[in-house]
């Protein structure tokens, strides 16, 4: 058995041999050698994937989530050969003001060749909607029905010139169309410019001599 070397002298290994002596204790230890090391690597892999570390392949989860969108359609009528038509169109709600602003765009941007209107030299400003009763004391019943239940909607448009009654039309029976409960006639009045003025209360059943040929429009 060789002797351990002075304090202070490094210590040596033998080629070959398995082990050295530290250089404190002189007591023999393993060699470390590349193969060992690479083997200690190969051990924390191993045990990193056993703990639930999985590689970093694409993995299919399904389809992605995709929100669905159903459209309102409401119903606006539009002129063809100088007589009202149903056309269906897509709205984000059925309120009001959402019909009446569609009518407006669907007169510049017809949904089917051959279709046109009597509104496109006027712009929608806006809609305001009263009740019957409201008016109560002004003195002038004379268009009031007997029940205060139902709404009257006033649209309010700017343009020069006089609106058509082929214009009147097409505002009156598409509100009408879509709101034959609530709303009992339709009021246009066209603000600006120049003095503002009424057309007075309205109902779709006075412009049935402008239907097409088969089309029944609304009360």
């Amino acid at each position: 058995m060789s002797a351990a070397p002075p304090e202070g002298v490094p210590s040596r290994s033998v080629p070959g041999a398995a082990f050295t002596r530290s250089p404190r204790t002189g007591v023999p230890r393993p060699r470390r050698s590349p193969a060992a090391g690479l083997a200690r690597l190969l051990v924390v892999l191993l045990v990193a994937a056993g703990c639930g570390i999985s590689p970093t392949d694409v993995q299919d989860h399904g389809r992605p989530p995709v929100i669905s969108y159903s459209p309102t359609w409401v119903t606006v009528y539009l002129l063809k050969g100088g007589r009202l038509v149903p056309s269906k169109i897509p709205v984000v709600s059925d309120s009001a003001k959402n019909i009446v602003d569609t009518l407006f765009r669907a007169g510049r941007q017809p949904p089917e060749t051959g279709l046109t209107s009597a509104l496109n030299d006027f712009s929608h400003y806006d809609t305001k909607t009263t009740r019957y009763g409201d008016n109560v004391g002004t003195g002038d019943k004379r268009n009031e029905p007997d029940d205060n239940r139902g709404y009257r909607l006033n649209v309010i448009i700017t343009g020069e010139g006089e609106i058509s009654e082929a214009g009147l039309a097409q505002i009156t029976c598409t509100i009408r169309q879509n709101k034959q409960e609530s709303i009992w006639s339709v009021e246009v009045t066209r603000l600006f410019p120049g003095t503002p003025k009424s057309m007075g209360d309205r109902t779709c059943f006075e412009y049935r001599g402008l239907a097409a040929p088969g089309v029944r429009l609304p009360p």
